[in-house]
This record gives structure tokens, sequence and C-alpha cells, in this order.
């Protein structure tokens, strides 16, 4: 810097990639007054031009021979980060391990396609129309008393983190519009956030009918010429009731009163690249950085949000039972051995549940088959010498989809036929093992052959505005049967669905993960309320190999808390979440060897960094060892308390950025899934 040069020349500026650090950058006098603080740049980056975003005005001159480039230019039309935005993703990064620059490339929208314009925003003279009256409809007893302790943190406007915890179909939707009806009134902009946004149109429709001209989605089924659109309605005020999955928590409303998440347990919040952050997470501490308050909604809340709320961290709002004190749906449990011995040969669908389709169907009403698989086959097996076909690029069996004739990884996303023969020993006789959706949707034929059956699942919804199509179609009462995956069991609201059956209830209780057990009593319980949702009885049949697990019984039961008090001595015995914070960090490289070799390093300087207060496991290797061709290390990092540990793995990581091993390096805070 020359001695005549003005200090507020220079600027910070957070650039996407992963390293923890600002770069410093000169603002030429032409631009000085067009570059303020949040604002989307260009600048020069070693041998690229890239976008970045201005943190730091004025930035602190450098070291003495550091040489500062200059700012090449401001980015018209780009969407400028608030202050609060900026505080929000300076958490993130800080927080869960990535670079500024990452976390917010996260909060953006997508650049629309080049050489086609923006379509024009027309602002309104006032945001948005009035709220719809609510069709002479009153909130239950319940639903009063839950609403006469949220509203008035609402109007009062100040950050009070609430749990609300009601059996499916209790009406906590209804509890979320009339809050946020509370801080629209107010003025404000609301903040209503669903794990997957697709998937749930019937309450994006429900909202837009509550809400008209007020609702913006978020989410990345938006074209990003849309995504753009909206972004500017909801800065410039236009649109103050945002619906959308994770990445919406930071829509830039410029006055937020409510903030609002939905099936606050589903682990979709977490982003699996980075940023790894968690949506459900980001919201509260929005929350608490703009002082409104936070609703977190589900039947079946997260061990860790149910502990908070024990504690006395969060409010607790109890719904009782369903609205107009509709039934439960009875839950039975068969045992799969039974029929096993009676059938002499696996048999995808139990006598119990065919009886039961049968009977649904001759009343008119509709069913739910959830088998969490899809593909017609888990697995080719040859029984001659016990292999598995298994993919090359992942330590992973090959699903097969007999109508695509097709062996597909549904991890990579790699395909090939099926050979004629075992690659491993030559025998010619390769056996089908595990059934998924595309044979039970040609089983059910079998059984049930006057159905209308449709089967939901990725491989079915891969067009734009399929899952929808076959939502309203099933809604609509086109459908008698919807066979799917476990996106069939989230918060869909269909009042003539009778009858659930789930297949494999027991399926994911043997998965090497400590919330194997969690996932399993929430999946069950949440299919199972989709159930009696109308005026008519519901009742639901799992079918399990081992139909005694505790966590099958609890869910049986609709017992919540009978299975959070089992769980949570588990927890506390092994250490694992709420009871401690953890860190996963997978190392992963072509070459084994060299993925042992950087593990073994990130170990030491854990290790030497954590001065014995961490709980340090590993390295070895990941449940998945191998994936999309990449060798997978990894390592578990546990401590009490959460700063001390963040900041311990982000000492001892921070010289690995100076090499190459920085790319091979992936950490996951708070993780959800530890495969």
């Amino acid at each position: 810097m020359t001695d005549g040069e003005d200090a507020e020349t220079l600027v910070g500026v957070a650039v996407p990639v992963p390293l923890r650090r600002t770069f410093t950058y000169r603002v030429p006098s032409a631009q000085v007054d067009g570059i303020v603080l949040g604002a989307r740049v260009r600048v020069p980056f070693g041998r690229r031009s890239i976008k970045g975003t201005v943190v730091l005005r004025p930035a602190p001159a450098p070291d003495v021979g550091v040489e500062v480039k200059d700012l090449e230019t401001a980015l018209p039309g780009s969407p400028a980060l608030d202050a609060h935005l900026l505080e929000l993703t300076r958490f993130v990064a800080d927080y869960y391990l990535c670079s500024w620059g990452e976390a917010i490339e996260a909060a953006l929208p997508p650049d629309p396609p080049a050489r086609k314009r923006l379509p024009r925003v027309v602002l309104s003279a006032a945001p948005g129309g009035p709220a719809a009256p609510f069709r002479d409809l009153s909130p239950t007893p319940a639903q009063s008393e839950v609403l006469g302790r949220l509203l008035p943190a609402v109007v009062a406007r100040a950050f009070a983190p609430f749990l609300l915890w009601g059996s499916t179909g209790s009406g906590k939707t209804e509890v979320y519009l009339r809050a946020a009806a509370a801080a629209l009134e107010a003025g404000r902009g609301v903040l209503y956030l669903v794990p997957e946004i697709g998937l749930t149109p019937l309450l994006v429709s429900r909202i837009e009918a509550r809400f008209p001209g007020q609702v913006a989605l978020l989410h990345s089924a938006v074209p990003p010429r849309a995504r753009r659109a909206a972004w500017e309605e909801i800065r410039q005020g236009t649109k103050r009731f945002v619906v959308g999955a994770r990445s919406a928590v930071f829509a830039p409303l410029p006055d937020l009163g409510l903030v609002i998440v939905d099936e606050e347990h589903d682990p979709s919040y977490k982003q699996e690249d980075a940023p790894r952050y968690n949506g459900r997470d980001v919201a509260v501490v929005r929350a608490r950085l703009a002082s409104v308050p936070v609703v977190l909604g589900s039947a079946t809340p997260s061990l860790e949000s149910f502990h908070h709320a024990r504690q006395g961290r969060y409010v607790l709002l109890a719904l009782g039972g369903r609205v107009e004190d509709r039934p439960m749906p009875e839950v039975q449990l068969v045992d799969m051995r039974d029929e096993f011995r009676r059938a002499g040969d696996v048999t995808p669908l139990s006598k119990e549940l065919v009886t039961a389709l049968a009977t649904c169907l001759e009343r008119g009403e509709q069913a739910l088959i959830l088998r969490n698989r899809r593909g017609w086959a888990a697995a080719i097996l040859c029984p001659a010498c016990g292999q598995r076909l298994t993919c090359r690029h992942c330590s992973l069996a090959l699903t097969w989809h007999k109508k695509e004739r097709r062996l597909r990884c549904h991890a990579c996303g790699g395909q090939q036929p099926l050979p004629g023969a075992c690659p491993s020993c030559g025998g010619a006789d390769l056996r089908e093992l595990g059934e998924g959706t595309e044979r039970i949707e040609d089983e059910l034929a079998k059984v049930v052959p006057s159905a209308r059956i449709q089967r939901m699942d990725r491989d079915t919804v891969r067009g734009r505005g399929a899952h929808e199509s076959i939502l309203r179609r099933f809604d609509a009462g086109e459908i008698d049967i919807l066979v799917g995956t476990q996106m069939i069991a989230k918060g869909h609201d269909f009042p003539r669905v009778t009858l659930v059956g789930v297949l494999g209830a027991d399926h994911a209780l043997g998965l090497p993960d400590f919330r194997a057990g969690e996932r399993a009593f929430q999946l069950l319980t949440q299919v199972a309320g989709r159930a009696g949702r109308g005026l008519r009885l519901g009742r639901v049949i799992a079918q399990a190999f081992d139909p005694g697990h505790p966590v099958l019984l609890h869910a049986a039961k609709q017992d919540y808390e009978a299975f959070y008090e089992a769980e949570i001595r588990y927890r506390r015995a092994l250490r694992y979440p709420p009871f401690a914070a953890l860190v996963q960090i997978i190392v992963a490289e072509a070459r084994e060897a060299q993925a042992w070799r950087i593990a073994n390093d990130v170990g030491a300087a854990l290790t030497a960094a954590s001065a014995g207060r961490l709980t340090i496991t590993g390295p070895g290797p990941a449940p998945i060892e191998r994936l999309r061709g990449m060798y997978r290390m990894q390592l578990l990092v546990r401590s009490a308390g959460r700063r001390r540990l963040v900041e311990t793995v982000a000492a001892a990581l921070l010289p690995f950025e100076a090499t190459s091993a920085r790319r091979s390096i992936h950490v996951d805070v708070d993780p959800v899934s530890l495969l």
C-alpha cells in the first residue's frame, strides 16, 4: 500500500473455495461507491477470475510484502447479503468448519442460464394481500392451549424456541398457520421449512390458499431463473411468507417475525456436501439472531430436540390426540417367520396384509404400502460361492431393476447388465435376494388384480412434476394402492387411506449407526399416521422378522415417551448425542494406502490438539468403505462441549489447508448418519 492510499479502498472478500480465510483486494477508485458490505464482486484468484462477496469494509492492511490485487468489478443485478445474513453465514462457516465463501454460496440462489434476461420483478405498493379467512374453522381446545402460549411470543417479537410435539393428525399445521397469520398481521415475514418441498404439493396449496399473493417457494426443483426472481421478491418485501427446503433458511426476509421447521426430526434437513449444515439447527440460530420465536414440530421429535425440551432449553408444546378425537390407527405386527414356515419360502406379502387389502378395496378405501427399498431385488447372489454382485466403484451390492434389465448402484449411479454367470466362480444359478418396490408393485397386481396400483420412488418421479401428479391422482381417488419408499410416509393427508402396510419394518435396525433405532421408530410411526385420518378407523400391518424388538413394540403402541426413555439410556451409556457433541471426519482417496496415510496424520493432529480433552475413535474403514471409486477412512471425535470440540478440530485441521490433502478431508459436525 502506498503512502497516499486510503485504507478504505481495501476490502475483505469471501470466495467459495475450501480455505477458511478471507482475501484482501484493492477497490479501484472508480468503483469505491458501488462496493458495499455484502456486495457480490468478481476478483482475480490465482489464474482464475471468480465470484465472491465483500464481507469486510474496510479490511486491515496485509503483511508487508504481500501483493494486493485489484478487485475486478461489482456484479450488477446480483443479490447482496444484508448484515443479518452475513452474520448467519459466518456462523455456518465457523460452526460447520467450512469457508465463509462456501457458506455464502449455499445461501445464494443459483445463477440463471447465460444470455437470457431475468424476468422483470414488479413490486406492489403494499406487500402481499390479506390472509384468507379461517373456511368457520375453530381451533380445538388443545390447539387453543398451544396457541395461547405461542402467540404472545410472536407478538412480543422475542426469541423463544418451541418444540411442538403432537401425534400424526393432531393439527400441527393449523397451529403453524395461525401463528404465521399473527406474524403477517404485524407486518413481519414468515419462514416455513419442510424436509422435502417437492413431496408436499398439497401442503403448499393449502398455504397459498390461506395466504394468497404472499407465498414464495425456494427449493432446488424451482428453475434458477424463477428462484432468482423469488429471491428478489422476498428481499424487496413483495413476498413475506417463504416456504422451502433447507436452503430456504437463508431467504432474505427483511423483517422476520416467525420461523417454523416442520418434521424437524427429518434427516433431509442435513446437507450432505460442504457446507454440511443442518437446516433445522441453522433455523434456530437465525431465529435467535433475529430475536423471533422458532417452532420445531414433529410427531416423532429427534432425541436431541426432545431432550432439550426435557432440560428446559426448549419450550414443550404438546398437542394431545387427533383432531375431532379421531382414534389412532390400530397397529399389528406380523411375524414373517411364521409366514416362512407356512409358505415354505420367503414371501413379500403376508396373508394378513393380502386379506386386509381385499377388504379395504371392497369398501372403496385406499391403501399405502411402504417398502423402503427401490428396484426389483436388493441384490443378486451366487449360491455356489456366496458372493453378491457388487458395484465396481463402491463396496455395495448392486440392485436389480428388472423392467430396465439393468443392475444399478444406488450410491454412485453406475449400471451394468445382468451377467450370464457369476463373475467370481462362473456359477450360472444366480438368485434374487430381497425385494424392492418394483417387485412389490408386481406382487400386488397378482393378489389384487382389480386394484389401480401406482409406484412412487426415485425411479418413477424423475420427470418434473411427476411426484405432484402422482399425489394429486391419489388424493382424487384415481389410485387405489400407492406403493413406495419413505417419500410416501412424510406429511401427507389422505382422508380415504384406511390401510397402511409396512414391509421390512425391522430392516433399518441392523444398520451400523447409533441412530438406527430412532430412524426405524420414526419411519414406522410416521407412515402409520397416514392411516385413518378421515372418518373411518385406520389399520396398520407391519411385517418383520423380529416383531418383538423393543423399538417396533413402542412404535406399534405409538408410545414416543416410552421409546425416548429407552433410547436416551442407551445414548447416555455410550456417550452419544445429546450427551456428547460429535464430529465425523472422512478421508477419501483413490488409493487405499494414501487414504490410510492421511487419516493417520489427521488422527495424530487431533490427538496432539486435544491434549486428552476429546475422545477420538479411529481411524478405521468407514461402514461403506469404498464409495464412487474412493477409499474412505473414518474418525469420530466426541466431547461434552460443542465449542471446545469444534475449536479443537478446526485447530488440528488448519495445517492441512496448505497441503494437497485438504480436498481429501471431509468434516461433518453433528452428523445425522455415520454410514
